[in-house]
Order: C-alpha cells, then sequence, then structure tokens
C-alpha cells in the first residue's frame, strides 16, 4: 500500500495537517525556484543577459508587496486543490499509476506532453475568458498590474483566478494516465515555466537552431507582451492557440 493510501481524511486534523504540509511544499519550492531564477539572471550573469533584459524600470515597494500577498493567496488555494487530488487519487477517480510496467516507457514523455498541450489549451481560452467578461476581468486585473513583471509575479493571482487555474489539474489527472513521477515533474515544470514568463529577461538563445523552438514556445518575451497589450498572447506554454485565433502580437 501507498503511503498517500494511509492518509486518513475522514480526520480534520489529518487533513489540515495534510493541507499545511501541502502549503509549505508548494510555498518553499516557489521560494526556492524564483529566488535562485531571479540571482542566476539578475545578479550572478547580470552582464551576460543585460541586453535580454526586458525593462530596466525597477518593481515598486508596493508591486513587491502585492505580489507576495497574492502569491501566498495563490498557494492557499493551490493546497487546497492539493488535498482534493489525494482524495481523488485514494478513491479511485484518477488515471495516476504508480507501477512503471503499467504503461510502455515511451507513453512516460508522451504522457507529459499531452498534459502541456491540454493544459495550454484549457489556459488558453479561460484567459481569454477572464479578459472578455466584466465580472472576471475586475479579478485578473489584480496579475495585470503587475506591467513590469518580476518572479514573484508567476503565482501572483487573485484568488478566484487561482481557483479557475488550478482546477482543471485534478480534472486532466482524471483523464490522462499519468505517472506519479510524471505529476512530480510537470508540477515542477508548471512552476518553472511561469518563473520564466514572469521573470522579465529572456533567456532562450536567439540563435537560429532555436529559432523554431522560440517560435512555438512561450518565453518571457511572448508573455511580457501580454502584460503591456493585454488583447494579445493568451497562451501558457505554446503559441499555437495565439496563431490559430489572430491573438498573437
Amino acid at each position: 500500500m501507498h503511503l498517500i493510501d494511509t492518509i486518513d481524511l475522514t480526520d480534520y486534523r489529518t487533513v489540515l495537517l495534510l493541507y499545511l504540509l501541502i502549503f509549505v511544499i508548494i510555498l518553499f519550492r516557489y521560494a526556492i525556484l524564483s529566488g535562485s531564477y531571479y540571482y542566476l539572471f539578475h545578479i550572478a550573469f547580470k552582464k551576460k543577459y543585460a541586453d535580454r533584459v526586458l525593462t530596466t524600470k525597477m518593481p515598486s515597494a508596493e508591486q513587491i508587496k502585492r505580489e507576495i500577498r497574492l502569491s501566498i493567496y495563490s498557494t492557499f488555494i493551490f493546497g487546497l486543490v492539493g488535498v482534493l487530488l489525494i482524495f481523488l487519487w485514494q478513491n479511485g477517480y484518477t488515471q495516476i499509476y504508480l507501477a512503471p510496467g503499467d504503461y510502455p516507457l515511451w507513453y512516460f514523455p508522451i504522457s507529459i506532453l499531452l498534459f502541456m498541450l491540454m493544459h495550454d489549451t484549457y489556459y488558453y481560452w479561460m484567459h481569454k475568458w477572464m479578459h472578455d467578461y466584466k465580472w472576471l476581468r475586475r479579478y485578473h486585473l489584480d496579475h495585470h498590474k503587475s506591467v513590469n513583471t518580476t518572479v514573484l509575479t508567476s503565482f501572483s493571482f487573485h484568488p478566484v483566478e487561482s481557483f479557475f487555474q488550478a482546477i482543471i489539474l485534478p480534472i486532466l489527472f482524471m483523464i490522462i494516465p499519468l505517472h506519479l513521477f510524471a505529476i512530480l515533474l510537470i508540477l515542477l515544470l508548471m512552476t518553472f515555466s511561469a518563473i520564466i514568463n514572469h521573470a522579465g529577461v529572456e533567456i532562450y538563445p536567439r540563435s537560429s537552431f532555436f529559432n523554431g523552438f522560440r517560435k512555438y514556445v512561450i518565453g518571457a518575451t511572448h508573455h511580457d507582451i501580454h502584460h503591456r497589450h493585454a488583447q494579445k498572447n493568451f497562451g501558457l506554454y505554446f503559441t499555437f492557440w495565439d496563431k490559430w485565433m489572430n491573438t498573437d502580437y
């Protein structure tokens, strides 16, 4: 029996401790990744990437405080979804598998790509929806107050938006067979992608070898444009939907 199967979700104290543990793990991972990323590209290799910085304007203290506060709110929401996911797993509602032999080895990377494509599709339309409907725009506005984005903008969402962002995850885990390690890798990629897109420095190489990669994979430049031109560049990982729907800047 897997350790997660032994968690008693009928005991409110266990649920509370589990929730706090997930909250701390998510927040700690976010702090380590965002802090390390900022140190690498804004301090350690600042000269090397000086011409890749998208804005030289320093964020205000008010912006940083807002982003920290909203990031903590978002982590609360993400923690709740984490508990929900464990509940669904325990009750057999997900397609999560543990034995590597349950699916061919080649399926492991395919499952991650499939997840990212489906997640990107959901995010594009959800994101566009938040720009098109007045009652949702007011929640999404909290994120767009950061015109000059930072690594802390990555999780800087109103709790309502955080819910819409997170609720798709257990749904996709109920649809797509994923190994536990694939899920851990996906969660890491999600956080890292968000940091890359908001850090305010373009790290993807400019060489011709990476032309195709930059054309279809979203980076800091692509998403920075969205924060300055709100009706363009709605994608999360890939530019496909933006190109197909003529929202690519």
